[in-house]
């Protein structure tokens, strides 16, 4: 759905109000101040409504440039959420490097995949594995990327992966097969998703998933 009103429009009003205030300013009459009044009031109130409704210039399924990738969610305001990298960044990677260890990376909620990678980065060290993938990962400018949680990597599915709706469906160019999460179950196992259908499960750590990089904005 389109904003009721767009920062153009916006502009605009205000640009014609001011010319009809700018054209009238000179006169004295009470019922051109009461013009004038009225349009400073009515420029006021198209201000507070803009800034209430939260306006965004982003949506679900947007390829940003300046952001790093393509935008997979938004908050509530429309100005702030999560892309993800417009390809992926392995197409087989263990979630761990040679030893079953409890990283202690258990949230799975929107914004927790950042503090999630960092953990298991500080677990399992220097080597190659899905989560150091995501946190050496310099692309577009940008060097914040991690391993998604596991609602944030459901959302990639369903918002902008095969389960999605049209236009978003399949436009985040997702494989359709499995990819990991940051979300640790335990000892031996983390949540995966598959993307060809959009099971959620857990997979051993030592087994290949597939790696998607995202951040936040």
């Amino acid at each position: 759905m389109k904003p009721f009103l767009s920062s153009i429009t916006i502009d605009t009003l205000r640009k014609n109000v001011k010319a009809q205030i700018n054209s009238i300013y000179k006169t004295n009459t009470m019922k051109q101040k009461q013009i004038i009044l009225s349009a400073f009031l009515f420029i006021a109130t198209i201000s507070t409504f803009a800034q209430d409704k939260g306006i965004s210039k982003y949506s679900i399924g947007q390829h940003v440039p300046e952001l790093g990738g393509i935008i997979f969610y938004l908050d509530s305001t429309g100005q702030h959420g999560l892309v993800c990298a417009p390809q992926d960044q392995s197409t087989g990677s263990q979630w761990h490097y040679g030893a079953f260890t409890n990283t202690k990376s258990f949230d799975s909620i929107v914004g927790s995949g950042k503090t999630n990678t960092s953990k298991i980065v500080m677990s399992q060290g220097v080597d190659s594995y899905a989560a150091k993938l995501c946190y050496d990962l310099d692309l577009n400018g940008f060097t914040d990327w991690y391993l998604p949680s596991k609602k944030e990597l459901s959302l990639m599915y369903t918002n902008i992966g095969r389960g999605a709706k049209p236009p978003h469906r399949d436009v985040g160019n997702f494989a359709s097969d499995f990819y990991w999460s940051s979300t640790e179950l335990d000892l031996n196992f983390a949540w995966a998703q598959y993307f060809l259908i959009g099971n959620i499960f857990t997979d051993l750590k030592n087994h290949q998933c597939r790696v998607r990089a995202v951040r936040s904005f």
